[in-house]
């Protein structure tokens, strides 16, 4: 099948997603068959209005930029697609004769994608759709880990080194301090900050994730048995924790994002309330919120190289004829660690989550345990040498006017 190509990217962007999308724009300039390569401006923004850039005019140093440039360079945008709305998509990519449709997204970007392939076959409307893994959140299930996790991990950890070494220098403070991560339902960014529990001198963060009911009781005992043994207390929160039945923490002041979520974050606020109105402690905040997905001057070579293998490999299956699929890395090795690129049913991954393993938490400690440590240490691996134009990165992205 011959025809041309659109890319999107969509939901939350990380350090390492634009690296994907110069992946699917190398491996699909080479070779024949896929035509005029687009852009989607801002996502499912530009998809459903049929705005779309013309990549291939884009000057190769442009390329090369985007490669350690953070943020999504297509742009993205948060909305909930009705089956008209998917229809209409379809009808716009027609009228280009899009033939190959690659979307960088989340476990929700999957269903999209899941619902394009579906509604297209219904149309008879011959397209093959690619799904390329992204999210820092690591929830996506059919995969060993998603290209942005290991970039926001690196940047947890990295974080809570920094609050830990900082900490360590004011033994006797009466601090405590709180440390909230992104993680709607899932705490694999929470449990990251264990890697900085390796350095023996500082405080280990206490590690509270959403899988693992959350106790007010215990996290104030938790407190006081920590600030006994050092001197200061260090927590580190999901966004996203919950009490036994289920319910959020502040429940009642959260709002809703424009997909009908819970729009999070704060949680660590509502926890240094408590803190302070329970006990004889001066609790702060660290909210390193966006930081987390944008921190490119602790992103994760490793983290940015598969991201682009994984486009690469996108567009390999799409050319193998494969279709209504999501690019996943598989595990092959734990020493030396090496990973395949397979491709496994958009089906099987819309809108499902993958949550960290109960084995791995220790609810005792608040911490987590080996196999986590062995699993994430890997992911973290080398440093992405971003270009300095004084004193400060020299960022690229995408021209709209194009």
């Amino acid at each position: 099948m011959r025809g041309n190509c659109l890319i999107a990217q969509s939901g939350g962007p990380t350090a390492v997603i634009n690296n994907s999308l110069c992946g699917i724009l190398k491996q699909a300039l080479e070779g024949n068959g896929m035509g005029q390569i687009y852009g989607a401006k801002r996502g499912i923004y530009g998809m459903l209005n049929g705005d779309y850039l013309n990549l291939a005019n884009l000057p190769r140093v442009t390329w090369d930029n985007l490669r350690f440039s953070p943020g999504a360079a297509l742009g993205s945008w948060r909305y909930k697609l009705t089956v008209e709305e998917v229809s209409c998509i379809i009808e716009h990519m027609r009228s280009r004769d899009i033939r190959y449709f690659f979307y960088i997204g989340g476990n929700g970007s999957m269903q999209v994608a899941y619902m394009i392939e579906q509604q297209a076959k219904d149309m008879g409307y011959d397209l093959t759709v690619i799904g390329v893994p992204k999210t820092v959140d690591n929830d996506l299930t059919g995969t060993d880990h998603a290209p942005g996790f290991g970039s926001a991990a690196k940047f947890v950890a990295t974080c809570v080194l920094d609050i830990a070494m900082d900490i360590r220098s004011l033994p006797g403070s009466k601090r405590v301090t709180i440390v909230e991560t992104m993680g709607r339902n899932a705490g694999w960014l929470a449990a990251s900050s264990a890697l900085a529990g390796g350095c023996e001198s500082i405080i280990p963060p206490l590690i509270y994730i959403p899988e693992d009911p959350f106790s007010t009781d215990q996290f104030l005992q938790d407190i006081h048995v920590q600030y006994g043994r050092y001197g200061s207390a260090l927590a580190v929160v999901s966004e996203g924790i919950r009490d036994h039945t289920g319910r959020l923490l502040a429940e009642e002041s959260i709002a809703n994002d424009p997909v009908g979520r819970p729009q999070l974050g704060g949680v660590s606020t509502y926890l240094s309330q408590i803190v302070n109105a329970e006990t004889g402690l001066q609790a702060r905040t660290v909210l390193p919120s966006i930081w987390q997905r944008s921190g490119m001057l602790f992103s994760s070579k490793r983290d940015a190289d598969e991201a682009f293998q994984a486009g690469k490999a996108a567009v390999q299956f799409a050319r193998a004829g494969k279709t209504g699929v999501m690019v996943s890395l598989q595990r092959i090795s734990h020493h030396p660690y090496k990973v395949s690129y397979e491709p496994v049913s958009l089906q099987e991954v819309a809108m499902r989550e993958r949550l960290f393993p109960s084995e791995w938490y220790d609810r005792r400690t608040r911490s987590v345990d080996t196999p986590f440590i062995e699993y994430v240490t890997p992911l973290i691996q080398g440093e992405v040498f971003v270009p300095m134009n004084n004193g400060l990165p020299a960022y690229n992205t995408i021209s709209f006017s194009m």
